[in-house]
């Protein structure tokens, strides 16, 4: 690596500067807090945390229900915060939300400390800014869902490994790993988007090809195994011991994570034992069978089987995340061709110390882009994975271009300001789409314009010419790369354009196409909230608790639908017992051991959705000898709206013993 330099402190900036971070942190934290209280949705992650919050068993395990029966149909890390701070608050949705909060903040933080080490204090508040303005950011921070922890570990994990690089010390890229692997638990092969950026930055920051790979392989070594570390303490406890792990059909954790949310979102059935591979003995020779029979077979477009290549140019996703498309894109070019090597001519010390970010962020970036590409993508705040990235990238064409703004030639001086008119070509093509309001958009627009005025007028004056305009064009033209960014997240004051705990969107979309495109600034609402149940499920609820359900230590009822026993989770933390998991196809219990909780006094009541297939166990018991039908419910004409819609109905039934 190269020799060690100090490293810069935002402690020991001036004390405008760290004002100035202050002032961008705050106004994020009032942005992701200003509808906390309204930021649940999603019920079915939410009741995982509640269950995760009454008992240690349950946390530990990532368990969907109180009783720790089944998991979630994926890595549950990142519902441990949302956990604790519910042990700690108490239930509101603000408390659950209250972490993602905390997570954007460390990630503004971070940007700030990485571009502050890469190119001083306007590169740390440009990239504070930068992160804080992204929109898909301001809005996934503000919900509880899990991209939050994976983008912050992400962030933190690069930190470590910038100072590893800077220090040539070994020890920040144990950190490095170790932060991958929270990465890992939040949202699991999605953290190793940023292993081929570090592994190519670290070859780029290491003298000789040997020594270099030794440092790469260890580093990835040692993420791999700070990821998959959980998952096989889980592997090796008994499975009566552990609740069934959703997302596979044979109680494989394994399964579940590299099969349900990781090949298979590219290759349908490739992991055997995963929910939607083809029922077989597994091995090697199944695995490629079932690659070798997806990539033969043609997908529908419907299924995400099929994706296009300018998905990350379309809505619903580019007005999330590409506002600063051309600007990242001419960091890379920028920072290649500052940073490159030249025949005869060693690196620079600032360069060597300075290029492996600038690979780092490209790579990063691209990998991101690239799976995202070939991916299905079913939410948003995926596209979350390019931000941390796109940041760095935009710091380095302004730092870039701030130092070419001092060349003796006018079309040198003039690529910063030339990288914000591509900037404005591009933003007059997404306005359209983004269906800003004018009240925010044409306060941007002025601004930027003066901005980029300033920063013109700079550029073609003579280097010695115009003082304080040359003084105030690094800002400027900052102000200028920003101002759309920064109108489309100051949306999410508006409680109908800040997007869901389901789907994280900012704009006038987010509630699935609101009537009135009327911004309004809502009342704050930073704290309090309570998750609530639609009127039908409310109903089942009070006829099971009639009927004895709850009482004695018993579950409340037991069913074969998530959308109805989250929304009772979620509302009350009672005990409900889940068959079939959030696809459905889980077996979590079978006909036996639900025929043997009738008999011995443990589980009385049963609630079927309508439409169950006559070989579920829940019917299959529920409609059996002994058991009669108690009421039923009919969700299609209420239109209970939320999770609930995936049913049409439900009937209780009530069993008695021998």
């Amino acid at each position: 690596m190269t020799s060690p330099v100090p490293l810069a402190r935002w402690w020991r900036e001036p004390w405008w500067a760290r004002i100035s971070l202050t002032l961008i942190v705050a106004a994020f934290v009032v942005l992701t807090c200003w509808n906390l209280a309204r930021g649940g949705d999603f019920s079915f992650y939410e009741a995982s945390a509640r269950s995760m919050s009454q008992s240690w068993h349950a946390l530990f395990f990532g368990a969907f229900d109180p009783d720790a029966t089944v998991t979630l149909d994926k890595l549950s890390g990142f519902a441990v915060p949302q956990a604790l701070s519910i042990r700690l608050f108490g239930m509101s949705i603000s408390a659950i939300a209250l972490p993602q909060v905390v997570e954007g903040a460390v990630t503004v933080v971070a940007c700030a400390v990485l571009a502050l080490r890469w190119g001083g204090r306007g590169a740390g508040l440009v990239a504070a800014a930068a992160a804080a303005s992204t929109p898909i950011f301001v809005s996934m921070f503000a919900h509880p869902m899990e991209d939050g922890l994976l983008t912050m570990a992400l962030a933190v994990a690069l930190v470590w490994w910038q100072r590893a690089i800077l220090t040539s010390t070994w020890w920040p890229l144990v950190l490095c790993a170790l932060f991958i692997g929270v990465g890992f638990q939040a949202k699991m092969m999605a953290a190793w988007f940023l292993l081929p950026a570090l592994i190519a930055g670290t070859l780029a920051a290491t003298e000789g090809w040997r020594r270099g790979l030794v440092r790469a392989g260890a580093l990835t070594g040692a993420a791999v195994v700070a990821s998959v570390a959980w998952i096989t303490i889980v592997a090796l406890v008994p499975a009566g011991s552990r609740p069934y792990v959703d997302g596979s059909t044979n109680d494989d954790v394994f399964a579940m994570v590299f099969g349900y949310n990781g090949l298979d979102r590219f290759v349908p059935g490739a992991v055997p034992g995963s929910v939607g591979a083809p029922t077989s003995v597994g091995g090697l020779g199944a695995t490629l069978a079932a690659i070798g029979h997806a990539l033969t077979t043609h997908a529908p477009a419907s299924s995400g089987g099929s994706p296009t290549l300018t998905k990350l140019l379309e809505l619903p996703l580019v007005t999330q995340i590409g506002w600063l498309y051309p600007a990242a894109l001419a960091g890379i070019a920028l920072g290649i061709w500052r940073h490159r090597p030249r025949r005869g001519r060693p690196l620079a010390r600032a360069s060597a110390t300075r290029s492996p970010l600038v690979v780092v962020a490209a790579v990063w970036f691209a990998t991101a882009a690239a799976v995202l590409t070939l991916a299905h993508v079913p939410h948003t705040a995926y596209v979350a994975a390019l931000g941390v990235p796109m940041v760095l990238l935009v710091v380095v064409a302004w730092v870039e271009g701030v130092r070419l703004l001092r060349s003796a030639r006018t079309s040198v001086r003039l690529v910063l300001p030339a990288v914000v008119v591509v900037q404005s070509i591009w933003w007059a093509v997404l306005i359209a789409e983004a269906r800003l309001p004018e009240v925010l958009l044409i306060p941007a627009v002025a601004v930027g314009a003066v901005g980029l005025a300033i920063g013109a007028v700079a550029a073609l004056s003579p280097p010695a010419a115009l003082p304080r305009v040359r003084c105030v064009a690094p800002a400027a033209l900052a102000v200028a790369l920003l101002c759309l960014p920064i109108a489309t997240s100051l949306q999410v004051i508006d409680d109908a354009r800040d997007g869901s705990g389901g789907d994280a969107y900012v704009g006038v979309t987010a509630r699935g196409g609101h009537p009135d495109e009327t911004f309004t600034v809502s009342a704050p609402a930073p704290w309090g909230g309570s998750p609530q149940m639609s009127p039908a499920v409310a109903q089942i609820v009070q006829a099971a608790r009639e009927h004895g359900g709850g009482a004695n230590g018993l579950p409340l009822f037991v069913t074969d639908s998530w959308a109805l026993s989250s929304q009772v989770i979620d509302a009350t933390g009672a005990s409900v017992l889940t068959d079939g998991g959030y696809s459905g196809h889980v077996p979590v219990f079978t006909t036996e051991e639900l025929d043997q909780m009738v008999r011995s006094g443990r589980a009385r009541l049963f609630v079927v959705a309508s439409g169950a297939p006559e070989g579920d166990p829940v019917r299959r018991v529920a409609t059996g000898p002994g058991c009669h039908e108690v009421d039923d419910w009919n969700f299609s004409q209420a239109k209970e709206g939320g999770e609930v819609d995936k049913v049409t109905g439900a009937t209780l039934y009530a069993c008695t013993s021998g």
